[in-house]
């Protein structure tokens, strides 16, 4: 094995991954230590598991019906202009 050299880790470690060979065959065959390619990539799975996630928001759809109140059997539709004194004012009605 040679001394440690400048190697493209990203890129040896995804041709290991579809090498399928074992982990010393395929240093061997790259002329790295094992130990050290061990030590490379256990420190690459705990960097990948500290990364962000790129999360899209997105928004749900608005109901432009306004607000429906329930009670019993009466249903009772307020539009979504409503001023909300006058929305207090009917529920305070309705308790």
């Amino acid at each position: 094995m040679s001394k440690r050299g400048t190697y493209n880790w990203p890129q040896l470690f995804t041709e290991f991954e579809q090498s399928g060979l074992s982990q010393v065959e395929f240093c061997k065959q790259h002329n790295i230590n094992p130990k050290y390619f061990s030590l490379k990539r256990s420190r690459r799975e705990a960097q990948d598991t500290k990364a962000f996630t790129k999360v899209v928001v997105t928004r749900a759809p608005v109901s432009h019906q306004g607000l429906i109140l329930e009670v019993g059997n009466c249903k009772i539709h307020c539009p979504e202009t409503m001023p909300i004194p006058s929305f207090v004012s009917l529920v305070q009605s309705l308790a």
